[in-house]
């Protein structure tokens, strides 16, 4: 028998790794140490006496500024004294990418858009975005609107539904996931809220301040960088998932643009250089979305556009100024180059070539890049 030690850090960590790893690992009989209120996401129910000792040492709840001193050797007590034959062990970072948990869902409560708003007693990067202003902004299209995630953090925002209300006593996740399961659309930021609409395959739109965080390290809590994880909810979703950048102006397009939007299955290298209007059966306002496991293509009338997922770390150098001018030179030999707007005709999207010759993300359609 094992007893899997209670984790207790920010919920986004618990769902994207510390969860799946149970799943992973848990059979008949083992004893699970986590908060009885995230119940429903394990595969048996959290023991209470594991919880305790952490619900003294976090009465609020985790975090970060609080440390955990002998925390964690005290739950291993905890755990001994209880099962002294058991063979405690406690989730660490290991690499690897388990598979996403079977969570039994509960029967979906619809609505058109779901906010997951975020608030934590400290300063982040990621606090004080003007979730009201998109709620209002929703409703106002006639757009049913519900809430994720806990009363604290949300309580603020209008809504026409709560997730909290639909919980039942002692638990803490259900409304959510009953939210998730019937939403059109979920709007979250990089936070655990996102990982778990992935989980469950909701259609959602992760916000980010600008284009090209969700691929890199952005300051949080107070002042340290940390690696956004957009690329994993990516994998997890096997319906639609897209970053939006900017405010709630730009997020509400993005919302229109979700609810319109169909999956293609394919390959992005055979749509990446072709129109929207060849699409068959495309009607607008339809963009269509091609998705694969670390990218998507989303084709719209103004253009294609590749959402690339790999951290922005993993990615080659940019390329030399030497090395950007070859490439240059292919393209203007080239028959698809279009003199007049400095654009190559098979690539799909809007960028001219003289951007797209010194991007170290873009590459040659035909491959005569050097």
């Amino acid at each position: 028998m094992k007893v899997f030690l209670p984790w207790f850090g920010h919920f986004g960590d618990l769902v994207r790794d510390v969860v799946p790893w149970i799943w992973a690992h848990y059979q008949p009989g083992d004893i699970i140490g986590g908060n009885p209120l995230h119940g429903p996401l394990y595969p048996a129910p959290p023991e209470p006496r594991l919880w305790a000792p952490v619900s003294e040492h976090y009465p609020a709840g985790y975090d970060y500024r609080t440390r955990p001193d002998a925390l964690d050797e005290r739950l291993r007590q905890v755990a001994q004294d209880l099962w002294s034959r058991a063979d405690l062990v406690a989730w660490a970072p290991d690499g690897e990418r388990y598979p996403k948990p079977p969570i039994p869902l509960p029967d979906p409560h619809p609505v058109d858009v779901v906010l997951a708003p975020r608030a934590k007693p400290y300063e982040d990067a990621k606090n004080g975005w003007p979730w009201a202003n998109l709620a209002r902004s929703c409703r106002e299209r006639g757009w049913i609107v519900g809430l994720a995630g806990s009363r604290a953090e949300s309580a603020e925002i209008p809504a026409d539904v709560a997730s909290w209300d639909l919980d039942p006593a002692g638990d803490a996740v259900t409304g959510t996931l009953r939210l998730l399961g019937g939403a059109r659309v979920v709007v979250s930021l990089d936070s655990g809220i996102g990982h778990l609409a992935s989980l469950v395959d909701a259609p959602q739109v992760v916000v980010y301040p600008q284009r090209g965080d969700e691929r890199r390290s952005v300051v949080l809590r107070d002042g340290m960088p940390v690696q956004m994880r957009f690329a994993d909810m990516h994998r997890w979703n096997q319906r639609l998932c897209l970053p939006a950048w900017g405010g709630p102006s730009e997020v509400l397009t993005a919302i229109d643009e979700a609810m319109h939007a169909r999956v293609l299955p394919g390959s992005i290298d055979a749509w990446k250089g072709r129109r929207l209007a060849e699409v068959p059966g495309w009607t607008a306002p339809e963009a269509i979305v091609v998705r694969e496991a670390d990218r998507s293509l989303v084709m719209r009338p103004t253009g294609n556009d590749l959402i690339e997922t790999a951290s922005l770390d993993d990615l080659p150098p940019v390329p030399s100024l030497d090395e950007a001018e070859r490439r240059a030179g292919c393209c203007r030999a080239c028959p698809h180059y279009r003199v007049s707007s400095d654009q190559c005709a098979l690539c799909g999207c809007a960028f001219v070539i003289a951007e797209r010759t010194r991007s170290r993300v873009a590459r040659c359609p035909e491959g005569r890049w050097p």
